[in-house]
């Protein structure tokens, strides 16, 4: 089995502003991370990536290796790590993304193929099973948050999901067969339930039915199942040539799931983020907008909308807008006419609150906003009437 992970944590709307004046690492856009997922416009939420400097890695390292019984080796974002019982050491990759205004997301892949049991599959999923993991993820998390090298917080909070690529001990021939004979452990893996022999079979056809049409481009060479728990895809491991293309889709939908997972954390936090900045909250809400719904439309491919509907109902995002409060979501929707005049990559630039505000300045000067929409035209001419009857009757 295959794993790799993402590790969403929230902490807090000025993260930004401190990771812009960094030392400890780069910051920079990332504006074809959405183009695989089908998602091509300029008006989307996208991350920006975090690039840590060597010296952070080295901390991470140093740490381990002195205050626990692992060894680590690395001096980047790949690291090999052995515990304490000699085991064969692992590889793991490290990379990190920041969604606007204070989500930080890291990626864990595990490079060596691990697990021979289900006994195996259910332990390996979780990322806290994997001996010192945990603990590059939270050095990194309190170093990246607070631009410290020493003294960063540990212990903190955040939620890890995980993609699973499972090749099936059989070939193309015999792989529906064994698909539906191991109904029970896929779904039970995707849904992390130990006991998934005393489920109903309802609950897993259930999950079947709602994933099929992602499938359909292979539906007899592979099984893949989302849902907010996480990925898990299946091929035939003997013989066939549609490897390369099935785990090119399974990244795809881990990647849709992030983006799921970060519109969420979005809307959950969006009062905190309109308390700190009112305008940065406004605008980036606009560019979560299209992607809010379970009828959003990515026209670049087909599996991706239907994969996208099925996230966009597990996460409830419709209804999370809809608890809103209306002003919030109006008042941004009244700016849209501002923000589309920002042009050529400007929604994802380091600098776009610069954009925003230069852009949105009328929206800020009521003698310009009035103009702008012409409400103040029939005022001046009421009024100019009116002082022009007021003279004539005093005069005359």
């Amino acid at each position: 089995m295959q794993y790799s992970w993402i590790v969403l944590a929230w902490v807090g709307p000025d993260l930004e502003d401190r990771l812009l004046k960094s030392d400890l690492a780069s910051v920079e856009p990332n504006p074809g991370f959405l183009k695989p997922l089908g998602i091509v416009s300029e008006r989307a939420y996208r991350p920006w990536v975090i690039k840590p400097y060597i010296e952070v890695w080295q901390e991470i390292s140093r740490k381990i290796n002195r205050e626990t019984d692992g060894k680590v080796f690395g001096r980047s974002s790949q690291f090999t790590i052995q515990d304490s019982t000699g085991s064969k050491p692992r590889h793991y990759n490290f990379n990190l993304r920041f969604y606007r205004p204070g989500t930080l997301c890291v990626e864990v892949h595990l490079v060596e193929d691990i697990g021979q049991s289900t006994e195996d599959f259910f332990s390996d999923r979780d990322l806290a099973n994997h001996p010192f993991v945990p603990t590059v993820v939270d050095c990194l998390i309190g170093i990246i948050s607070t631009g410290q090298l020493s003294g960063y917080p540990t212990s903190n909070s955040y939620s890890a999901k995980p993609a699973m690529l499972m090749p099936a001990p059989v070939g193309e021939n015999d792989f529906e067969t064994w698909r539906d004979s191991s109904k029970d452990e896929i779904v039970g893996l995707l849904i992390n339930n130990k006991h998934f022999d005393h489920a109903s079979d309802y609950l897993v056809q259930k999950i079947f039915d709602k994933n099929k049409e992602m499938d359909v481009k292979y539906a007899r060479s592979v099984l893949s199942l989302i849902s907010k728990q996480g990925v898990i895809t299946t091929y035939p491991a003997q013989g066939g040539d549609l490897a390369r293309d099935i785990k090119r889709e399974h990244v795809r939908r881990f990647r849709f799931l992030e983006y799921a997972l970060a519109l969420q954390k979005f809307i959950e936090k969006y009062r905190d983020i309109r308390t700190d900045n009112r305008e940065r909250a406004e605008f980036l809400l606009f560019l979560c907008t299209p992607f809010l719904s379970e009828k959003a439309n990515l026209p670049k491919t087909v599996t991706g909308t239907n994969t996208w509907r099925i996230l966009a109902e597990e996460f409830s995002l419709e209804r999370s807008v809809g608890a809103l409060e209306k002003t919030h979501t109006s008042e941004s929707e009244a700016k849209e006419e501002y923000y589309i005049a920002i042009k050529g990559g400007g929604y994802d630039a380091l600098n776009y609150m610069e954009n925003v505000y230069n852009v949105t300045r009328p929206s800020r000067n009521w003698l310009a906003r009035d103009f702008r929409s012409s409400k103040i035209v029939p005022w001046v001419i009421t009024t100019l009437v009116a002082i022009l009857i007021g003279l004539l009757k005093y005069f005359f």
